[in-house]
């Protein structure tokens, strides 16, 4: 072999139609870490990893019989050390004398798989960037429609909102002056009369039974439409105030209420003062011992997750367990699910289904929740989960009064 073949900077070996090896120069020896004599008579597969026998075999060995050459064929040498070298070879069929041999001549191609792998990388990025694309512009356009739909369907509830306002307005407004008038004027007719008219004494209840309604009504849609204002409430002076005002509803009636020592919270002053008021007003009301009415209140701290109603979402936080139980007639438990509906009577003796909604409102507004059970002749228990949030704000002890109240909106 020429000694310029021998060293020059290519990988140069040939072989003949049965695949010896009948000469390699240097360079290919030195790369692959073999002895040159070592290879020189041996089979070329030596020098092939697997998949390029299995190439050379059923693809590029026919291919040079057919064409007498190839060029720019990828393949993949093996060292002694089974390293693994990728070459690009010519291959060109020659005849020498009768004696038929191939000769190969290769680059070594160190980084090629590297940048086929980067390039393939590249593609597929880009195929996943324009699919992304592609989905991100029909999403855009959901959106849009989206938001169409969803400015329609805001204008439609604000102005279903706004006639439900003003319809409160009416209700819980414009009603109370013809009520009014109406017992005046029964009031006239029963003094102007001779005798008991038991006519004008059904209409005053009538009337009375509805001026509780708007009553109840009224204080809903403040419930509703109000802004809270937190301030510290200290629910054992609050409960003080709630039941020096119901004394004076029930003379004859003592009010037991036994009740561990209740912390301050952060809180609507007048929304706690109508919460509590309701729920003594009921035990007063459903009592069963004509003279007492029996009130029993348990408070502790728990922690539960402030998510409801979304799942697979968590954040736990403090809550106050307030149990107000009462020794009264209480209800049958299938009415459990039902008693927190507004207008919804529970006892056939009861106001007009009112006062529990607006229990359920006071505690919606401040973002925690009530419960109750109750059996018949076993009292009621009301629980109600409040978050806590003390600050050293000044405590309030008698803000601006709640809308008037007409006693009888009691559950």
């Amino acid at each position: 072999m020429d000694a310029y073949l021998d060293r020059a900077p290519c990988l140069y070996f040939c072989c003949d139609e049965d695949g010896l090896l009948l000469d390699v120069n240097d360079t290919l020896a030195r790369k692959l870490q073999y002895e040159r004599e070592a290879l020189v008579g041996r089979k070329v597969d030596i020098l092939f990893t697997l998949a390029t026998r299995i190439f050379f075999q059923t693809h590029f060995f026919p291919l040079l019989r057919m064409q007498h050459h190839a060029e720019e064929i990828y393949i993949t040498l093996k060292g002694t050390d089974g390293t693994e070298l990728p070459v690009l070879v010519n291959v060109e069929r020659q005849d020498d004398g009768g004696r038929i041999r191939y000769c190969y001549v290769g680059i070594a191609l160190y980084h090629r798989k590297k940048f086929e792998d980067e390039l393939i990388a590249a593609k597929k990025a880009a195929e996943t960037a324009l699919r992304e694309n592609t989905e991100l512009q029909r999403t855009q356009e959901e959106l849009r429609t989206h938001a169409a739909q969803l400015d329609e369907q805001i204008g439609l509830v604000e102005m279903q909102n706004e006639e439900l306002r003003q319809f409160n307005r009416v209700v819980t407004h414009d009603l109370q002056e013809p009520l009014r008038k109406l017992s005046v004027f029964l009031n006239m007719l029963r003094e102007s009369a001779q005798g008991t008219l038991p006519v004008v004494d059904k209409l005053m209840r009538i009337s009375g039974d509805l001026r509780t309604v708007v009553s109840g009504l009224q204080q809903y849609v403040w419930l509703t439409d109000a802004r809270n204002h937190f301030v510290r409430v200290d629910l054992g002076k609050l409960l003080l105030v709630v039941q020096q005002e119901l004394a004076p509803q029930y003379p004859d009636v003592r009010l037991s209420v036994t009740l561990e020592d209740l912390p301050v919270l952060q809180a609507d002053w007048k929304q706690m003062h109508l919460l509590f008021s309701e729920l003594l007003s009921n035990a007063l009301r459903f009592r069963k011992d004509p003279q007492e009415a029996r009130v029993h209140i348990t408070v502790n701290t728990v922690t539960q997750n402030r998510y409801r109603n979304l799942k697979d979402r968590y954040q736990y936080m403090e809550f106050l367990k307030l149990r107000v139980h009462d020794e009264g007639v209480g209800f049958a438990p299938e009415y459990t699910d039902q008693a927190f509906a507004l207008f919804k009577r529970l006892h056939p003796q009861s106001g007009r289904g009112v006062g529990l909604s607006l229990c359920r409102k006071v505690i919606e507004n401040h973002q925690g929740s009530i419960s109750i059970e109750s059996a018949v002749n076993e009292g009621t228990t009301v629980t109600i989960l409040l978050p806590i949030a003390v600050t050293s704000d000044t405590i309030i002890a008698s803000p601006n009064p709640l809308p008037e109240k007409h006693h009888g909106t009691e559950a």
